[in-house]
């Protein structure tokens, strides 16, 4: 299923709530990896054999202390396998046994899906070693900065747990959704009193991806901010 770019998608209108229509969130998912092709950052929408709906995925590669191995960097347009055959093609069994046990990659994959149930994009996404290994929930919890880390613990509504990924029905980890629309609303409302366009998924992501480890570059921003300055 392809995804075709709306423009228009970037109005929200006054008599809409703050809830996200799934059409509507697929044309913010077209824009946005209509963007991500453009600066190369990995983004892109997958379908699912016989079902209706699809999602954005990303592949990311960063050692456990949060930086981006060099050997993984420009790599985001190639597959997992080119990636991977790149990497061992470069160097040999000691130096790739070498990055495992020293720098300890991870290999970070990312899901955005809509949820009907809560009419938000929930983000889902797993971890695992180089040498496959997963991460374990309390390994992911230590990845998560600790300016969040506390008050994620507070309460189970944005709780990082693990659950069956609804599409691909495997073990993912998931941001609970359920006050999305809490901490949307006063982004959206005050998009509406500046009259200003933004597009949701950008918004969203560069709120909750820093808690997981999933940072958005300043071009997306941009992107939007001049989009408005042309509609002026």
């Amino acid at each position: 299923m392809r995804v075709e770019s709306d423009p228009m998608s970037l109005n929200l209108d006054a008599e809409d709530d703050f809830c996200l229509e799934e059409n509507r969130f697929k044309q913010y998912c077209a824009e946005f990896i209509k963007h991500s092709q453009q600066i190369g950052d990995g983004w892109e929408w997958k379908s699912i054999k016989d079902f209706p709906d699809g999602y954005m995925s990303k592949t990311h590669f960063q050692m456990k202390n949060g930086n981006t191995p060099s050997i993984f960097k420009d790599s985001t347009k190639e597959s997992d396998e080119q990636t991977l055959t790149r990497v061992e093609e470069a160097l040999d069994d000691s130096q790739v046994a070498g990055i495992c046990a020293t720098s300890e990659v991870i290999r970070y994959e990312y899901h955005v899906l809509y949820s009907s149930s809560y009419q938000v994009p929930v983000l889902y996404f797993r971890a695992c070693f180089l040498d496959g290994r997963p991460l374990t929930l309390d390994e992911i919890w230590e990845g998560v900065h600790e300016c969040y880390r506390a008050r994620l613990q507070e309460g189970p509504w944005d709780t990082i747990t693990q659950q069956e990924h609804p599409l691909l029905g495997q073990p993912f980890f998931v941001l609970h959704p359920c006050r999305t629309n809490e901490f949307m609303a006063p982004v959206l409302a005050n998009s509406r009193r500046e009259n200003r366009n933004i597009n949701y998924i950008t918004s969203w992501l560069s709120i909750v991806g820093p808690v997981v480890g999933l940072n958005l570059p300043l071009s997306y921003a941009k992107l939007v901010s001049e989009q408005n300055t042309k509609a002026d």
